[in-house]
């Protein structure tokens, strides 16, 4: 079975620099993934575009942190949820900075609608 949450986290650390994220000078973000009692921590470090990922063993570290229920984060990381949606929604919360935030999530796959609408997009012509 796939781990949308794992294959998103070793996708990012193998992409290893994304110009998008140019503006962060240095930052982090810890993500704190629960499941069945258990939460598996990820810290994500950016400097200028290039990034760096690890699994932590503790919750310790980061500019930023995101928590979610595992079952949200997979429906986030496979792009089926949009991340700003489901923090707006109270299924994944967010402290820190919100400049980091408003970087980082560019890092997720685009929102549901925002595919649907370019497949539309091109059938017109």
């Amino acid at each position: 079975m796939a781990d949308a949450t794992r294959d998103f986290f070793h996708g990012l650390s193998r992409r290893g620099h994304d110009r998008r994220l140019r503006a962060i000078d240095e930052g982090s973000v810890r993500f704190d993934i629960s499941r069945d009692g258990r939460t598996d921590h990820w810290l994500v470090s950016i400097e200028k575009g290039d990034i760096r990922v690890s699994e932590e063993a503790t919750a310790t570290g980061g500019d930023a942190v995101v928590e979610a229920d595992r079952e949200v984060f997979d429906r986030i990381a496979s792009g089926e949820a949009y991340f700003l949606t489901t923090v707006l929604r109270g299924e994944a919360a967010v402290a820190g900075s919100p400049r980091l935030f408003a970087t980082v999530r560019k890092l997720f796959p685009p929102p549901p609608a925002s595919i649907d609408t370019r497949r539309r997009g091109g059938d017109h012509g």
